[in-house]
């Protein structure tokens, strides 16, 4: 891990040109909380706190659990995918997403 939590958490949010008051908006996190993940005062958010964020930022929650130390394997609940290499996986992901994108951001 590279960096922190908190900045990782920060970069996805400036990356989507969100403002604290935005996050706020979408996921019911006040500010204050957000600034103290953000700035690693809060080191071990509940699940529910990394879901919230990770559909937010648009993001995999295995990614942001995996940047909080968790080291979760991802699996895939399809056979053979081992044959597949990651820009196939990256395309199957793709369609799945945009298959689901209703149920998700209910």
């Amino acid at each position: 891990m590279s960096e922190s939590l908190g900045q990782y958490l920060r970069s996805l949010r400036n990356s989507k040109h969100m403002s604290m008051a935005d996050v706020r908006e979408q996921t019911g996190i006040t500010n204050s909380r957000l600034s103290k993940l953000e700035n690693d005062q809060i080191t071990d958010p509940s699940i529910s706190v990394i879901c919230k964020l990770s559909k937010c930022y648009g993001v995999d929650v295995v990614n942001v659990l995996n940047e909080a130390g968790m080291d979760i394997k991802k699996s895939t609940p399809f056979n053979h995918t081992s044959f597949l290499n990651e820009e196939e996986i990256a395309s199957l992901q793709h369609i799945i997403d945009l298959l689901t994108k209703e149920r998700w951001n209910q």
